[in-house]
């Protein structure tokens, strides 16, 4: 029953709605399952009509590199359902084109891999993914990060059900580790189905979480070249106090003027005096770029991770 277990619950979910339109959220604590199960939704409904699928989980990202909000369409014509990979829920969505006549999605920068002491960012991040999203698909998947407990997270996903009124939540859980928080989600919002996790999903050590995070920067960054950016009219934001000494290294994210994020890079120098930054990131038009934030995330050599 593990093997196949989200197929079965993909299959329950869809059986009892039509999902013409609107929005789906999936919350859970780590290593519940919960992104296999939208890999499994994924499988199911892009059958009938494009599926836009929003990734927030920006700790062990899927869609975009992690530290963003990231989001995609997918569609496919007809064939049947096929086994969900546990190990790599949402390869569909990555390798996917995108649907026909819509744009390939995008990411929002968050600057860290964690929502503790990010609320604010991560909440604004998905809230201009799910509205962009919105515009290429009708019906939305939501995944979320792995905070589920304590007031922290009561308050951002409470605060989210009311920004973003899903239609539906559906909630994976332990025996009752979500009961905080489900008691404070509005039903007359959403309508909430709860999902038990099988007590013999294998969870994940850290060292196998920071890894996985290793390889998604590396794919990311893997044809990334430098950059010089003059500073002189673009706006510069940083939560921390920064200075050439601590800031090489730090993640940080290119957007432009009408504050979509362009791409992800690497600060590898910053020149006060001469106005200039060098960053190291993906293939960029410098001239688009209008404002830069300055992540918490450090990357070292060889392009690894610290927090």
């Amino acid at each position: 029953m593990i093997e196949n277990w989200a197929e079965v619950v993909a299959d329950r979910i869809v059986g009892r709605h039509p999902f013409r339109q609107g929005k789906l959220l999936l919350l859970g604590a780590i290593d519940t399952g919960k992104t296999t199960l939208l890999g499994a939704l994924v499988n199911r409904l892009a059958r009938r009509r494009p599926v836009a699928v929003v990734d927030a989980d920006i700790g062990q990202s899927h869609i975009g590199p992690p530290a963003t909000v990231g989001w995609t369409v997918v569609e496919e014509s007809g064939g049947r359902a096929v086994p969900t990979d546990p190990e790599r829920p949402l390869e569909r969505v990555n390798s996917a084109r995108p649907a026909r006549g819509t744009p390939p999605g995008g990411i929002a920068f968050v600057g860290d891999v964690t929502p503790l002491g990010h609320l604010l960012q991560l909440t604004a991040a998905l809230a201009l993914c799910v509205e962009q999203a919105q515009r290429a698909a009708a019906v939305v998947l939501i995944d979320t990060p792995g905070l589920v407990e304590g007031g922290a997270a009561c308050e951002l996903w409470w605060t989210v059900q009311r920004w973003l009124r899903p239609e539906r939540i559906v909630a994976v859980q332990r025996q009752d580790e979500l009961r905080e928080l489900l008691g404070g989600l509005q039903a007359g919002l959403s309508e909430i189905e709860i999902v038990e996790t099988p007590a013999q999903l294998r969870r994940k050590s850290p060292e196998a979480r920071q890894a996985h995070r290793r390889r998604l920067f590396e794919e990311y960054f893997r044809e990334a070249a430098a950059w010089a950016l003059s500073l002189r009219h673009l706006a510069v934001r940083s939560a921390q106090r920064i200075t050439p000494d601590n800031v090489a290294g730090r993640l940080a994210g290119l957007s432009d003027d009408a504050g979509q994020d362009l791409a992800v890079g690497v600060i590898e120098r910053w020149q006060p005096r001469r106005a200039r930054m060098t960053i190291r990131t993906p293939q960029l038009d410098t001239d688009r770029v209008r404002c830069l934030t300055i992540g918490n995330v450090r990357m070292d050599a060889p392009l690894g991770w610290s927090g």
